[in-house]
């Protein structure tokens, strides 16, 4: 009954949707912009709860507070090699298509995407319900991003995936989170 594994198997299966998309010797690593020769980079540079998940309850039957599903918005980078721009457009465009053919998927259609399913078969999930969208940047935050990552800006595709996690059930209601006095 484990979140811990929800980053890496998001991160896992939006690799292997754009590797599916990529031609003949174009590869997708998980690495910072530039690290990845020949191929895309996918880069993730900010994990972040949506603010109406930290603030909104969630009560069981008898009135207490539950906790409640993991939700978590992962912004990536994609982007193509420095080298030859051609190359970095016409890989972006196959990305591109990728991200437009479907954009919600479930633990069921992630499962395919995954280069180790059993990632997923940690996660214990009673639902997963995840939900790709462009993620459109203010130029000044899409340069802070590149200066970070330590690669000289140039076309790249800013996605954002938002993931949805529930535990199974595991014999009983699930367990009761302690808040502060203070938060009640």
């Amino acid at each position: 009954m484990s979140s811990d594994g929800l980053i890496a198997v998001m991160s896992d299966a939006l690799r292997g949707l754009l590797q599916g998309a990529m031609p003949d010797g174009a590869e997708v690593a998980l690495a910072a912009p530039g690290d990845a020769a020949g191929g895309l980079s996918l880069h993730l540079f900010r994990v972040a709860q949506p603010p109406m998940t930290r603030s909104a309850p969630v009560l069981g039957s008898d009135g207490k507070r539950l906790r409640q599903a993991v939700n978590v918005n992962l912004d990536y980078l994609v982007a193509g090699p420095a080298g030859d721009a051609l190359q970095a457009h016409a890989l972006l465009g196959a990305a591109m298509r990728a991200f437009g053919q479907v954009f919600v998927y479930d633990d069921h259609s992630i499962k395919s995407l995954l280069s180790d399913p059993a990632r997923l078969a940690a996660l214990k999930a009673k639902s997963l319900l995840v939900q790709l969208k462009p993620l459109d940047l203010p130029l000044e935050e899409q340069c802070s991003v590149w200066q970070a990552s330590g690669s000289k800006q140039r076309a790249g595709l800013f996605l954002r995936v938002e993931a949805a996690w529930e535990a199974a059930e595991a014999g009983g209601p699930a367990p009761a989170v302690r808040i502060p006095p203070e938060l009640q």
